[in-house]
């Protein structure tokens, strides 16, 4: 058995620890800095396993709980795991556990302990772990810091005591001092009990003498009596005789009494009858006011929706007829339009032939003038370049270099008029596909007149739905109006039954019936609901005129709950304990109630009851137990022939039984609180209620499909509307968009025209360079000349008059043709505007076509509203035609209800005069029957009569009170007697006896006592000397195994007192002597060094210890003041022993590292301490830097 880990929570500065891998079975070193949380830890070992912290103070536990950041905790505990494969620890009811887990949980008001999760008492841990060898008497199991010191310390008398403790003798001075207080109380009880023995026998004398009295008061009271018996039995003959006269009178009254009650029943029902129809009717009328309220609403909304309407139809009718004058007067102007544009078009054509005869003569006069110039210019420059060059090869320089300007001028002209062809063919496509988007299938004016009549259509048909739609809502809000009526008129018929019959029905039966609904839902089982059938008065039909009878022998059977078996009936019966549900339920199991049917034959006098009631065949056996053994007949006089002849029970139809052993029961009864006819008109108006529900459901499932279909067709008309919008903006997109091709085409047009400008003056402009070109290369092969002859010159004049001839007659052709070119671009400018126009006209005239439709849809809206109007006229006419009749009704009803009401109180009246009467009988009879029944119990008061009654019988009541005179003054005479002198007598000779008894026992067990405390005196005295003699053989060899020198010795002796006492201990101390192998043995412990006194002392614990081996021990610190070489032999010490027990050693030093199974270092941050497992090279690093930490404190210190 050895810990296999520790769990703490809160305890100190640890706020949660544990060891995941586990703790060695071994030899576990912890290490760590001061203030780290060593001591905290072993305190959390000892705060489950000792009894160091077993009583603590709410301020006590208070300083376990651990301080840091966060939030406090509200408990903590600290949890211990044993290995217990060798089963030392045996808990209660679970042996054999592998694993063994003690915890312990401390709160402000609250500190348990648990063993493998089951709730132990502090005692109950102390037991435990005594049997596993925690000898409370060895406290040495757990070494503390000091403990080592404290035991160097020790006096020999505290020594002796330690080795008293080891051997146990606590628990013999425990038993020895129960044995005295046992012998003391035994000794009190023997003088307590001599002392009774003398007054029993002194209180027997005077109990004899008291004896002759009391015969004689016997005698004289066995007189009185039979005289009081006699008296008695007068009164209560006379009290019978008055209580049947009174009987007689009472029937008779009876009899008048529920014949007028009868009446007034029946008055009180008609009553009943009349108010309800006249809530009915109330209530119908309340209804028509509410719907005569919302009809008149609805026709003030339809006022002011129809002044709407009507004002949108004169606007619509308006507008009209504007639109009408507009579109006459855009037609008229479209025509004068056309026969324009038809004129400009002829004027165009015209001048666009003139315009291209000017233009190609000025053009063919322009090119003649233009080739002369260049003709012209050319002789010029050659002229010009005889003056300017001296020599050839200058002049064809100056030619070669020109040539190279003029073909670079050719090359970019060429670029240029590929940039023109490709702008050109661009220009070409996008002619081409705008003609493409022109010859496309267009939206025409006729198309979007014929949808828009199409629409029109369908928004005529969806007004019209609409319109009936709103009637067929409007009739079906009525019928759900009155619907409600009905079933509010039903609801509260069924809360009054069902208020009457929970009257009827005791409190705690009908708590319990609906504990048991609450039951079966909680518990969700078919199975178990299914086996449930219900109350009797459920599962039962009454023929008519048999109900009384069939209750009063039913009785509150009625209201047991029919099961399957009896197993069910106790299910529901724990469960319903279990759930702590109020009220009170009875059960019919069908397996155990088989009733016997009585052979009873039909008559017209007399019936079986059973006959009478109809039930299903299953619940025969349970229907047979309540009324298979009941006849039922007309009358009571009939019912007492029928007890006799048929030996059965017997009750009448009005409910008067009759028992087969003479038992008469009945009378009076208040139907109004039948319970049978209650029940039906409960279920029958319930019934109808949900009846009534449904079909108010159906008809608000009918009004919600009506206002879903009057949103669609509004939805419908929305779109309607949205569909005109969208089809008159896409015919006008359409129209735009063709006007904006044309426009595009006719700008297309323009840019391709001066395209093709442009690339003629190009290819013009190409052609004169190649031409000068040409002229410059024939130049080039000419002779250089340095003058021109004459005839040169005379050409050049000749040909400078003809150019400016030429210019002037081409100067005329060109003004002629821009003339034309004006004319033309004026008048298609005009024919533009004019198509512009028409254009626009075309719109408004289109415009004006689709607005005709606003009027038709303002008429028709118009129109609904007023026969809607019509409609709410003729329901509010018949609303009021109701409303009248409705009151002429209640008023009528009213009247009766007062005449009847009127006519009840006179019965009323005598009924309650009938009740005083009967009251008073009551009374009276009550009051003879208190006489009766208090004669008849002093009669038993008085017993068993004695002898000598008859010689008083015939005696009159005078002399029965005389003769009662004389002997009460008798027994007067011995009022002073004793009369349990007998019973006394005879009690004390008993109690005597038994005095006499417990006497022997007494000396019996005081002999035993002595006999008992001898011998534990002789059993301490034996385990003081074996144990002083364990551990001074233990101490001297531990002692040789720690010091490692042959020559070295320890004894342990006993220290006997000077004057010997059989009474007090053979010793009073224990006195250590050792040696280290060098000089004398010392005895004074203060002659040696502070190591040596700490390998004594710890010579002495591990000599303790293996007396009284534990399974485990902690250290914590022991070896702080032991040189090395003695710390090294405690190590190797605790190695050897490793492998019986385990160890939890603290220490500052490293000898204990070399033996460690494991190394455990502790580290506290934050104000929490943290064990963590490490290596022994990381412990020994850990040792130094605390070493290295303490000098350089001690170094500041100094």
């Amino acid at each position: 058995m050895f810990i296999k880990n520790i769990i703490i929570s809160g305890f100190r500065s640890y706020r949660e620890q544990s060891f995941p891998d586990g703790l060695s079975s071994k030899v576990n070193v912890l290490v760590g800095k001061n203030g780290s949380g060593k001591s905290n830890f072993f305190a959390a070992v000892q705060f489950v396993l000792n009894e160091k912290f077993a009583n603590l103070s709410a301020l006590e536990r208070k300083e376990l709980f651990h301080v840091g950041s966060g939030k406090p905790a509200l408990s903590i505990f600290v949890e211990i795991v044993f290995d217990n494969s060798d089963g030392r620890l045996v808990i209660p009811g679970r042996a054999e556990e592998p694993e063994v887990r003690i915890r312990r949980t401390v709160g402000l008001k609250q500190d348990e302990f648990r063993v493998n999760d089951r709730r132990f008492s502090a005692a109950d841990v102390h037991q435990l772990l005594e049997s596993a060898g925690f000898s409370s008497c060895n406290p040495y199991y757990v070494v503390e810091q000091g403990k080592i010191v404290s035991l160097v310390n020790m006096s020999e008398e505290d020594r002796y005591q330690l080795i008293k403790d080891v051997a146990g003798t606590k628990v013999y001075e425990a038993r020895r001092a129960e044995s005295e207080q046992i012998l003391a109380e035994a000794k009190g009880k023997q003088a307590h009990i001599a002392e009774s023995i003398r007054e029993l026998e002194k209180r027997l004398k005077e109990l004899e003498d008291e004896t002759v009295e009391l015969k004689q008061f016997n005698v004289a009271d066995r007189e009185k009596k039979c005289i009081e018996y006699c008296i008695f039995n007068a009164e209560v003959e006379a009290a019978n005789e008055a209580l049947r006269k009174l009987e007689e009178e009472w029937n008779r009254q009876s009899v008048i009494f529920n014949k007028s009650h009868d009446v007034e029943e029946s008055s009180e029902e008609k009553i009943s009858q009349f108010s309800q129809k006249i809530v009915e009717i109330s209530t119908d009328i309340t209804r028509l006011e509410m719907e005569r309220t919302a009809v008149s609403k609805d026709m003030a909304a339809l006022m002011s929706k129809q002044a709407v309407v009507d004002l949108d139809a004169s606007e619509a009718a308006g507008k009209f007829a504007r639109n009408n004058r507009e579109l006459e007067a855009l037609v008229k102007e479209d025509r004068e339009l056309g026969g324009t544009l038809q004129r400009v078009a002829t004027d165009i054509g015209k001048k666009q032939a003139l315009l291209r005869e000017s233009e190609e003569a000025a053009n063919k006069k322009a090119a003649e003038v233009e080739t002369q110039r260049k003709v012209l210019e050319r002789l010029q420059e050659r002229r010009n370049r005889t003056k300017l060059f001296k020599n050839k090869a200058d002049r064809d320089k100056w030619l070669k270099a020109e040539m190279q300007k003029n073909e670079d001028l050719i090359q970019k002209s060429q670029q240029e008029l590929d940039l023109v062809r490709r702008e050109t063919e661009r220009l070409d496509k996008e002619a081409s596909a705008l003609g493409e988007q022109i010859s496309a299938p267009t939206l025409s004016t006729a198309d979007v007149d014929q949808s828009l009549r199409d629409h029109e259509q369908r928004r005529k048909a969806a007004l019209g739905k609409r319109d009936e739609l709103n009637q067929e809502r409007r009739r079906l809000w009525q019928t759900v109006h009155e619907q409600e009526s009905v079933v509010q008129r039903l609801d509260e018929a069924s809360r009054s039954a069902k208020h009457q019959w929970e009257r009827a029905v005791r409190q705690d039966v009908r708590q319990g019936l609906l504990s048991l609904s609450e039951v079966l839902h909680e518990l969700r089982n078919p199975e178990l609901s299914a086996a449930v059938h219900g109350p009797l008065i459920d599962l039962i039909q009454v023929m008519e005129g048999y109900k009384t009878a069939v209750e009063i022998t039913a009785g509150n059977t009625l209201f047991h709950v029919v099961v399957d078996s009896f197993e069910v009936g106790s299910t529901l019966l724990a469960e319903m304990n279990k759930r702590r549900k109020p009220g009170r339920v009875s059960f019919f199991p069908l397996d155990t109630c088989n009733g016997k049917i009585a052979d009873i034959a039909s008559t017209p006098e007399c019936a079986l009851l059973l006959s009478k009631v109809k039930y299903d065949t299953r619940f025969k056996g349970v229907v047979a137990e309540v009324f298979g053994r009941t006849a039922v007949v007309a009358s009571l006089e009939a019912a007492s022939a029928m007890v006799q002849k048929l030996q059965c029970d017997v009750i009448t139809v009005d409910g008067d039984q009759l028992g087969r052993r003479g038992g008469i029961t009945g009378g009076f009864l208040d139907k109004r609180n039948m319970k049978l006819p209650l029940r039906e008109r409960e279920k029958e108006l319930a019934a109808n209620l949900f009846a009534a529900r449904a079909k108010l459901d159906g008809l608000c499932q009918d009004v919600a499909t009506v206002e879903q279909s009057i949103t669609e067709v509004l939805n419908e008309l929305e779109m309607l509307r949205n569909q005109n919008m969208s089809t008159e903006l896409e015919a006008d997109a359409r129209l735009r968009e063709s006007r904006l091709i044309e426009d595009r085409r006719s700008r297309l047009a323009t840019l391709k025209s001066n395209l093709a400008a442009t690339k003629k003056a190009v290819e013009s402009s190409i052609a004169a360079g190649m031409e000068t070109v040409r002229e410059l290369k024939r130049e080039l092969s000419d002779e250089f000349k340095s003058a021109w002859t004459p005839e040169e010159e005379k050409r050049l004049e000749q040909l400078t008059e003809e150019v400016a001839s030429a210019r002037v007659t081409s100067s005329e052709l060109q003004a002629n043709a821009l003339q034309l070119a004006t004319e033309v671009q004026l008048l298609e400018d005009t024919a533009r505007h004019v198509e512009r126009r028409k254009a626009v006209v075309a719109d408004r005239i289109r415009e004006l076509g689709w607005s005709k439709q606003a009027g038709s849809i303002a008429d028709g809206e118009q129109a609904a509203v007023k026969a809607e109007f019509e409609l709410l006229s003729q329901q509010l006419q018949c609303i009021d035609r109701d409303l009248e009749q409705e009151g002429r009704e209640r008023e009528r009803l009213q009247s009766q209800l007062d005449a009847l009401t009127s006519k009840r109180l006179g019965t009323v009246r005598s009924l309650q005069e009938r009740k005083d009467v009967a009251d008073r009988t009551e009374m009276q009879r009550g009051l003879l029957v208190q006489r009766r029944d208090e004669a008849l119990q002093k009669i038993r008061q008085l017993g068993v009569l004695p002898q000598g009654v008859a010689k008083f019988e015939s005696a009159s009541l005078g002399k029965l009170m005389y003769h009662l005179k004389a002997v009460n003054e008798q027994l007067k005479g011995l009022s002073h007697v004793n009369r349990k002198a007998l019973d006394q007598h005879a009690a004390l000779l008993e109690t005597m006896k038994e005095l006499t008894s417990q006497k022997e026992t007494l000396t019996k067990e005081l002999d035993s006592i002595h006999v008992l405390m001898e011998h534990l005196d002789s059993k301490k005295e034996e385990a003081i000397e074996r144990t002083y003699k364990q551990v001074q053989y233990q101490f001297e060899e531990v002692f040789k195994q720690l010091v490692g020198v042959e020559s070295c010795s320890a004894e342990l002796q006993l220290v006997a007192p000077a004057v010997s006492n059989k009474k007090e201990d053979p010793y009073t101390g224990a006195r250590i002597k050792v040696s280290f192998g060098l000089g004398n043995p010392v005895s004074h412990l203060d002659q040696l060094s502070g190591g040596q006194k700490s390998l004594v002392a710890l010579a002495l614990i591990f000599a303790i210890q293996r007396c009284d081996p534990a399974p485990f021990y902690l250290f914590d610190e022991i070896d702080a003041a032991l040189d090395a070489e003695y710390r090294t032999s405690v190590a190797k010490m605790m190695a050897r022993q490793s492998d019986e027990c385990q160890f939890i050693v603290a220490t500052f030093k490293t000898e204990l590292l070399d033996v460690a199974d494991k190394v455990l270092g502790i580290f506290f941050h934050n104000k929490m301490s943290r064990i963590q497992t490490i290596s022994s090279e990381e412990g020994v690093r850990l040792l130094k830097q605390v070493a290295l930490e303490d000098r350089k404190r001690t170094r500041e210190g100094n």
